[in-house]
């Protein structure tokens, strides 16, 4: 069966794309960042790279160079899978090298062809050992947004249509398997704010709407978002009490947020810096602007995220350290970190195994030890069994014992 290497920084999206890569036929190799798939492409020699773009330490255009300039895995095809689905992406990803771009969330009948027809292009120029052909155009060119919206004037890049079929299984309604990234859109202007969510769903972004601060306080305690951009001026509980509420809470403090206002004073803007705004955008907002700044926010977030995950990570190791110090070494939390494909899980795997053979060394002495303590306690017993019968005591009432008996065998005598 193909063997396709699957590369993405999110687990739950990894899950799910390799669940349902497995079960079209696929045999699923996954990384979870750049560097991690220039290695496994080297050393598993997969039939094909599914890549996405945003990842940590090198990107997804990144990662596609380094595998093209590699003689060894350079007729690997690489199809990436990305929400980037702006032109300038889609340019960079096949000046890279990549052969077919597929947008999230993903439609798995176009996804599945595009694999197919280029598995059976690398298996052509494999036949005919001829150098990778230029990828053709692939692309599909969706409507500009009706003039008057935001984004007028501009052409946005959409996934193809699924082509008309009969009723899906279960199974494979998958169009939107991928869990894509949730935005809070917080303003009072019913159309604007209509508006702005129509165009972010466009965008492949699951929007949730608020019509004023209190709806936007209760739906961030209620559900998780990626993003929430919020607007300043709303009756009742403002932009400024909303940003001051989620970022004193804990468990909200790391959700970026984006202000948007009609107000044009500087001393707003830095306030809402000062408040710990990720960013701040004026209306009527440039929507490219406007993309380019959620797309940072979003990726800013990962990142944090991902560096969040580390630190976690490293922290397991050192508990596992004091275990094995105290001598109870448990393996199992280090599993996950053992599983990863950066330095930090080499070092997992390797201090796991020898923190095995420690226990195993010491479970050994512990065995010794028992045995020899029974040795020594089975030798003491002998000793003063010994002792007993051969104590000054025990002699004389044996001799006692034995002139008795010659006298009275005398006497009978």
């Amino acid at each position: 069966m193909p063997r396709l290497l699957l590369v993405e920084d999110e687990q739950v999206n990894r899950d799910l794309f390799r669940r349902r890569l497995e079960r079209k036929g696929y045999a699923v190799v996954t990384a979870e960042n750049g560097l991690g798939a220039v290695a496994l492409a080297a050393g598993e020699k997969p039939d094909l790279v599914l890549m996405d773009l945003g990842l940590p330490d090198i990107d997804g255009w990144e990662a596609t160079r380094r595998i093209k300039a590699d003689p060894a895995t350079a007729a690997v095809p690489v199809l990436v899978l990305s929400a980037h689905a702006g032109d300038d992406a889609r340019q960079k990803a096949f000046a890279a090298g990549c052969e077919e771009f597929e947008t999230k969330p993903v439609n798995w009948d176009a996804l599945f062809k595009k694999i197919e027809t280029a598995l059976a292009r690398a298996a052509e120029r494999a036949k005919a050992a001829l150098p990778p052909a230029v990828p053709d155009d692939t692309v599909d060119l969706g409507s500009a947004p009706p003039a008057g919206e935001p984004g007028a004037g501009t052409d946005v890049l959409r996934p193809a249509p699924a082509p008309a079929a009969a009723k899906p299984k279960d199974d494979e309604k998958e169009l939107c398997a991928v869990q894509p990234k949730r935005i809070l859109v917080v303003e009072d202007n019913d159309a604007n704010r209509v508006m702005l969510c129509r165009r972010l769903n466009a965008r492949g972004y699951a929007t949730t709407q608020a019509a004023d601060g209190r709806q936007a306080l209760d739906a961030v305690l209620k559900q998780r978002f990626d993003l929430v951009l919020c607007d300043i001026m709303m009756p009742g509980v403002d932009g400024y009490e909303v940003l001051r509420e989620m970022k004193a809470d804990p468990d909200l403090a790391a959700v970026p947020v984006i202000m948007i206002s009609a107000l044009d004073e500087m001393a707003g803007i830095v306030r809402c810096i000062e408040m710990g705004a990720e960013d701040y955008l004026q209306k009527p907002y440039d929507p490219v602007l406007l993309h380019a700044r959620i797309n940072a926010c979003l990726d800013k977030r990962r990142l944090r995220d991902q560096e969040m995950d580390y630190l976690r990570a490293v922290a397991d190791l050192t508990r596992a350290a004091a275990q094995v110090e105290g001598g109870a070494f448990d393996d199992g939390p280090l599993a996950p970190i053992a599983a990863r494909a950066d330095a930090l899980g080499t070092l997992a795997r390797v201090f796991a195994k020898m923190a095995r053979e420690v226990q195993a060394r010491e479970q050994r002495l512990r065995d010794d030890l028992k045995l020899m303590t029974k040795v020594e306690i089975d030798e003491k017993e002998v000793a003063e069994e010994v002792a007993r019968v051969t104590g000054r005591g025990a002699l004389d009432k044996a001799r006692a014992l034995a002139d008795q008996a010659r006298a009275r065998r005398a006497a009978r005598g």
